[in-house]
């Protein structure tokens, strides 16, 4: 058994604390009792009602696993002695009569991980109850949530699974044993040891693991055990004493429907809402919501009205205040979990408001951005959204200091560029062209215009500029400008009209030579730098010299091998526009796009169509995920920031994309690329008598010479930076060794590089640095940023924009910010095929199932849930703004363009799907 004791291991002094046991010397209260363990004793210690339990440690959890998943030595005589203490507290027994006590089995780390381990609920339920609580309808119901609730949680067995079942527990039992294989436990300890390691196990799912990985919390050593007894909550919910989306309103936030909280976490019903007002405990508003669902508790048989209020005024009153009392107890604002029954509310749960933080930071970090950008002013100013805001989104400190130096004159793309013969200025050279305003990445036209030509007054026109937008950055500036022409204009005018000429020409010569000299001369030397860094031990380094590695790899990588990368895709893009200018000006615009497309789909050598059908191979077991991860684990979604894990470290995206593949018949795309080479060839066999047809004849030969190279070149605009990117995974296994030997995990990416030699003497400094700026990184991110910045119209930067013509509907808010996407309409997680990424997520409600899809989310909609939700509390976590929009899944098509408001609870749609426009 799992709760065997295991020999030859050394017994612990203990592994078990009552709520009301005094801790010993030495250890924080979190890190050994977990966050809600610790909660729960400091609330009753305090007095206060809290329901009687005990806990079981996180270092248990610890040796848990390093004994093969079997209980210590001790532990199970302490999980006795203490169930038997709790008897005796309660007066109660344990799964007997005549005074039954059922208990709660829940999870906590030392620091919240909201949903993504087990909970279990009224454990010690057994059909030889039936007498001692008064059998019935309500005890059978109660039954079969419990068995539905025991299958799921320490078998994986989903609510469906029973649909055929009903209400009765026998047909529950009987399904259980069909999938299971074995009878279900009807011995109370039985029930309570496998509700124990049930959570245990929890703590290495996929989803935890991912969770903490992605939230640094690998440090954590396991999860601590709370066993509580019942509390037969009438009604139950939460507060948040402090409205943890505008934290200057105020005002407290209460959540309360029927039964027990499960049906309000898993999003189930859309709970009531009450806003209150600090300063006197006045409602605010009250918003009463749709409770059919309700997950009841021992003895719960009355029937309730759905749409009534849960709580009267006088009950939010009380417990509004003895929430504030919690939170002077604490010293901090709280979200607190509750129930309420027999007329007294008892208390479940009490931690710090996560996010509080971020959310006081929006609006102070609004001000200094609009702050610093006036002052950067001595005119109009323009800022433009840069292409690059789209592989990298919000940027730490780290990639950005590392991508802005590769961005600038004096960069590999600045190279790029001085290899075409341009001349960028020194300021260009020196400071770069991009900005980092509110988060996110934006060109400066004014510094771009200088990349060019050095002396030379071009500009972009800056009306033109914020009416086109970033379109209009992907040329060279035209517009001259007098007032920018110095006394040494027209003495350099001759030498700059001759350096143009030569650029001009030396373009036209390497593009000829471009696929031939990156093959052959540049990408082998490249490919033997990047084995040997792959396999070299950093850990034997100093830190001084691991630092110097990653300065020589960014040089070798980003200096020397990016900009040689980049050409042979960037004479691709030439040479594509130049066939589709000339086709668009014989056939008219529509028309030549559609075949200049044509003629250059299903090319050979496009390694995003080898990854994806190689990933197709892998789920059809015609190839090895370890074949996949040798040809492409040096990459991942959002691979451009250094701090994202790639895929031969974690690949549970490719586990999901597998599994997603496996059971759906969607595209094959080796298929799809041979449909796409068969329309090429017929296209390019059509195209003479096309020409012909349009009076174009004459321009065949120096159209034909065009496409060869469009068709020979543009597979380089994506294996350009697969190549790249596997220079990119070196930066990052320097940067990991640091973060290793500093303890620092994903937090050593808000440092700055120049910092990095200085941090093991100005540690603690530094970390009080990292730790504001993640507030900051993530309150910028709420802010509802334009493509167009324009000086003259800063007062209003970062506030939600009203979008004229679109359709926009009101929502309840459950997580703060603003993201654009398209809408990716879910039922059910398994099959939700592939989603892409920076969607919106629409679904009725979410679950610990459908955490992996809020990776890649920029947003959710679910159709009912509170700020307790899962879904809530998983997208505050992940920093993505969240709202309930009751009917969404008809109201929105997969596809739509829509805005997500979480500020303001608005749902904006920006544009339909053309299928149901």
């Amino acid at each position: 058994m799992g709760h065997g004791a295991t020999g030859g291991q050394p017994v612990s002094d203990r592994w078990v604390y009552d709520f009301d046991d005094p801790l010993p010397e030495g250890p924080d209260a979190r890190r050994l009792l977990g966050g809600k363990g610790a909660s729960l004793k400091q609330m009753t210690l305090a007095g206060l009602h809290v329901p009687p339990g005990f806990t079981i440690t996180t270092e248990c959890c610890r040796q848990y696993y390093a004994l093969g998943r079997r209980w210590p030595p001790g532990l199970e005589e302490q999980v006795r002695q203490h169930l038997q203490r709790l008897e005796q507290k309660t007066g109660r027994t344990f799964g007997r009569g005549p005074r039954v006590l059922l208990v709660s089995v829940r999870s906590g780390a030392a620091e919240s991980m909201p949903g993504m381990m087990d909970t279990l609920l009224n454990c010690g339920l057994h059909p030889g109850l039936a007498s001692a609580m008064g059998g019935g309808d309500a005890l059978r119901r109660l039954y079969a949530q419990f068995i539905r609730m025991f299958a799921g949680t320490v078998h994986g067995i989903g609510h469906e699974a029973f649909t055929s079942a009903g209400a009765d527990p026998d047909a529950h039992l009987r399904i259980y044993e069909q999938r299971v294989g074995r009878p279900f436990p009807t011995d109370p300890w039985l029930l309570l040891a496998e509700c124990i390691n049930a959570v245990f196990d929890s703590w290495q799912s996929e989803r935890a693991v991912a969770y903490r990985q992605r939230h640094d919390m690998t440090h954590l050593i396991g999860t601590a055990v709370n066993v509580q007894m019942m509390f037969p909550s009438q009604v139950s919910g939460i507060v948040f004493t402090q409205d943890p989306n505008d934290p200057a309103a105020g005002r407290m936030v209460i959540e309360a429907s029927y039964g027990l909280g499960e049906a309000v976490v898993s999003g189930d019903v859309t709970p009531d809402r009450f806003l209150v007002r600090r300063a006197d405990l006045s409602i605010i508003s009250a918003d009463i919501g749709h409770k059919a669902a309700v997950v009841a508790a021992e003895g719960q048989s009355v029937p309730v009205d759905p749409d009534a209020p849960s709580l009267s005024t006088q009950q939010v009153r009380e417990l509004a205040e003895l929430s504030l009392r919690i939170e002077k107890h604490v010293g901090k604002p709280l979200d607190i979990e509750w129930g309420w029954a027999s007329g007294e509310f008892a208390l479940l749960q009490s931690r710090p408001i996560r996010g509080l933080d971020v959310a006081e930071d929006v609006e102070l970090a609004r001000q200094q951005e609009i702050n610093r950008l006036r002052a950067m002013c001595d005119g109009r100013r323009v800022w433009i959204t840069h292409n690059l805001a789209e592989t990298l989104r919000f940027p730490t400190p780290l990639t950005w200091d590392i991508v802005r130096r590769f961005m600038a004159g004096d960069g590999g793309f600045g190279r790029m560029y001085r290899m075409l013969g341009y001349r960028p200025s020194e300021t260009i050279c020196r400071e770069g062209f991009l900005e980092l305003i509110g988060g996110r990445i934006y060109a400066d036209p004014d510094r771009l215009a200088q990349l060019f030509w050095d002396g030379m007054p071009l500009t972009y026109d800056l009306d033109e500029v914020r009416a086109a937008g970033p379109a209009a950055l992907d040329r060279a500036p035209t517009k001259f400008d007098p007032n920018r022409a110095d006394t040494r204009f027209l003495a350099r005018l001759p030498a700059n009209l001759l350096a143009m000429w030569r650029a001009g020409r030396s373009t036209r010569r390497a593009r000829v030579d471009a696929r031939r000299r990156f093959e052959e001369q540049i990408l082998p030397p490249y490919l033997k730098y990047v084995q040997e860094k792959r396999s070299q031990d950093l850990s034997g380094l100093s830190d001084e010299q691991v630092i110097g590695e990653l300065e020589e790899r960014r040089r070798r990588v980003l200096d020397e091998f990016a900009p040689e990368s980049l050409l042979p895709g960037f004479f691709g893009g030439l040479a594509f526009d130049a066939v589709q200018s000339l086709l668009s000006q014989l056939m008219g615009e529509r028309e030549g796009a559609m075949w200049a497309t044509t003629l250059t789909g299903g090319l050979e050598g496009d390694t995003t169509f080898e990854q994806d059908a190689l990933l197709h191979d892998v789920a059809r077991g015609r190839a090895t995920l370890e074949e996949f991860l040798g040809r492409f684990g040096h990459r991942c979604i959002g691979e451009m920031e250094l701090s994202e894990p790639r895929w031969r470290e974690n690949p549970q995206y490719l586990h999901q994309m597998i599994g997603r593949m496996k059971g759906a018949d969607g595209r094959n795309p080796s298929a799809v690329h041979e449909e796409n080479v068969r329309k090429r060839q017929e296209a390019e066999k059509q195209l003479p008598r096309e020409l012909a047809r349009w009076g174009g004849s004459s321009l065949r030969e120096r159209l034909e010479a065009d496409l060869a190279d469009a068709q020979a070149l543009l597979p380089y605009r994506e294996s350009g930076k697969h190549y790249l990117m596997m220079g990119y995974e070196l930066l990052r296994l320097a940067i990991e060794e640091l973060s290793r030997r500093w303890e620092l995990g994903r937090r050593i990416y808000f440092l700055h590089l120049d910092e990095l030699p200085r941090f093991t003497a100005q540690r603690t400094q530094l970390t009080e640095t990292i730790a504001h700026r993640r507030v900051r990184w993530q309150a910028l991110q709420r802010l509802d940023m334009p493509d167009v910045i324009d000086s003259e119209h800063l007062h209003d930067l970062g506030l939600s924009r009203v979008l004229k013509g679109a359709d926009e509907m009101t929502a309840t808010t459950l997580a703060g910010g603003v993201a654009t996407g398209p809408a990716r309409i879910v039922f059910d997680p398994s099959q939700a095929g592939d989603l892409g990424t920076d969607y919106v997520l629409v679904c009725p409600s979410t679950d610990p199932g459908w955490t992996p899809l809020f990776l890649h989310a920029r947003g959710l909609i679910v159709e009912r849930g509170g700020v307790l939700s899962h879904g809530a509390i998983v997208a505050r976590d992940f920093g993505i703004p969240a709202v309930v929009l009751p009917g969404a899944t008809r109201l929105l098509k997969s596809g739509d363009r829509i805005r997500v408001d979480g500020n303001t609870g608005k749902v904006v749609v920006i544009a339909r799907e053309a299928a149901h426009a």
